[in-house]
C-alpha cells in the first residue's frame, strides 16, 4: 500500500525561514533609514516656521534684537521670546535641540543638533539662516561634529 505523505520537509522550512531572515536584515534597515529621514523633514518644517516667526518679529520690531536690561542697550532675541520650544519635538521623545546663534539686528542662525540617546543621533546638524540659505551635515562624523555653513548653494538633502 502506498502512503500519500501531506506536508513540508524540515528542509523546506528551514529554507523559507532563512528566506524571511534574509528579507528581513535588508528591509529592516532600509525601514530604519526611513524613518530618520521623515524625522529630520519634521525638523525642517519646525525650522521653517521658526524662520516665519522671527520674520514676523523683525517686522514689528525693525530688528532682531529687543531692549536690554540698561536704558538704550540691546539684547538678542531668544527662542522663548517668539514662542517657539528649543526641544524638536515638543511631545514625546525630543529629538534635536533647536539654537538660535549669530542673533544681531538683522542676522541670525538656527541650528538643530541631534539629541544625545535620541534614534537621530549620527544623523547631523541641520542648519537655516535669515537668509533662507540652509544646509545639513549629513552625518555626525563630517565637520568633526560641527555643523556646515549655509550658503546659497547649499541645501538640505546633503548635496
Amino acid at each position: 500500500m502506498v502512503k500519500n505523505l501531506k506536508g513540508f520537509t524540515l528542509i523546506e522550512l528551514m529554507i523559507v525561514v532563512a528566506i524571511i531572515g534574509v528579507l528581513a536584515a535588508i528591509a529592516y534597515p532600509s525601514y530604519q533609514e526611513s524613518v530618520r529621514k521623515a524625522k529630520r523633514i519634521d525638523a525642517q518644517a519646525v525650522m521653517t516656521d521658526t524662520a516665519s516667526k522671527l520674520q514676523r518679529y523683525r517686522i514689528a520690531n525693525f530688528t532682531f534684537l529687543k531692549a536690554g536690561p540698561t536704558a538704550g542697550s540691546t539684547v538678542p532675541i531668544t527662542l522663548t521670546d517668539i514662542g517657539v520650544s528649543a526641544v524638536i519635538p515638543t511631545s514625546g521623545q525630543g529629538l534635536y535641540d533647536l539654537t538660535l546663534t549669530n542673533v544681531n539686528a538683522g542676522t541670525w542662525t538656527l541650528i538643530a543638533t541631534p539629541k544625545s540617546g535620541s534614534a537621530q543621533l549620527g544623523d547631523g546638524h541641520i542648519v537655516l539662516n535669515h537668509r533662507g540659505e540652509r544646509c545639513w551635515t549629513k552625518g555626525s562624523d563630517k565637520n568633526g561634529g560641527i555643523a556646515c555653513v549655509p550658503s546659497a548653494t547649499s541645501n538640505w538633502d546633503g548635496r
